[in-house]
């Protein structure tokens, strides 16, 4: 799915391809990586109170998800930049610190973060010329999207979901700085509203089970404020609610709920 999303942006710029390009990344190739091994999952188990299940650690046997899970971890840099058809627009797709060429302008961007651990990132620019920086806005910044240029604060017409260009001649050491304020959101499933998975930012957030369960864990979050009753370290993506851990998927080995039955009051 991330290979077609990639593919359908190249026909159609549209934010909700790398919003969801994002989602996979971080949440579903991310947390399919074995913590201490090179073991991967054949599927990722997402009822009550499951544990994920690693397989093939010391890489003796070959089956197609562990082939497909290596092909997955060389294309952790893939669609992080694009560039328009005639080379005048370049589009800053996901936060991920790297490095880009861009050959045909003769032009290097260094982008430098510890997203999704913080909420901001820096692109340093190497080169010179005219051309447009379309950054994307993602669909959960709904707390704002703060754009500094060499230190200087941009008043820009900013909608969550979309992508912002930004024109300009750019000098060599010019510097584009980002900031999204991660919210708490909740996103249900389709069929069963009150069955929702709790996310900070990009980030989806796993309750750790401390045994199997049979049902959904119910959480009760405040209406006007749902982040009010959750405790915890942003900087390090460690929660908690009613005295139960919450930590991003991707760093959970555990027994652990995705999905919660949830109520706002």
């Amino acid at each position: 799915m991330l290979k077609l999303s990639s593919d359908l942006f190249l026909f159609d710029q549209r934010a909700e391809y790398m919003d969801y390009y994002e989602r996979g990344l971080y949440n579903h190739i991310l947390a399919s990586v074995d913590k201490d091994s090179p073991a991967n999952t054949y599927h990722v188990p997402l009822r009550p109170g499951s544990v994920k299940q690693f397989g093939n650690p010391d890489m003796t046997g070959f089956t197609c998800c562990n082939g497909t899970s290596i092909e997955s971890n060389t294309k952790l840099q893939n669609s992080i930049y694009f560039k328009t058809k005639d080379s005048q627009g370049l589009y800053v797709n996901l936060y991920i610190p790297s490095t880009l060429d861009w050959t045909e302008r003769n032009v290097r961007i260094e982008q430098s973060t510890n997203f999704p651990k913080e909420d901001n990132t820096r692109l340093a620019i190497k080169g010179s010329g005219k051309f447009d920086v379309h950054v994307r806005v993602p669909g959960w910044a709904t707390g704002g999207f703060l754009v500094k240029i060499n230190g200087e604060e941009q008043k820009l017409n900013v909608r969550p979901g979309s992508y912002l260009k930004i024109s300009r001649n750019w000098k060599d050491g010019d510097v584009i700085e980002l900031k999204m304020p991660f919210q708490f959101h909740l996103d249900p499933v389709m069929d069963q509203q009150n069955i929702a998975s709790l996310f900070y930012g990009p980030v989806l957030l796993a309750a750790q089970e401390p045994e199997a369960r049979k049902d959904w864990r119910k959480v009760t979050f405040d209406a006007k404020d749902i982040g009010a009753s959750i405790k915890g370290d942003p900087a390090k993506l460690e929660f908690t609610i009613d005295g139960v851990e919450f930590r991003p998927f991707y760093d959970t080995y555990g027994r652990h709920s995705v999905y919660l039955d949830a109520s706002l009051k």
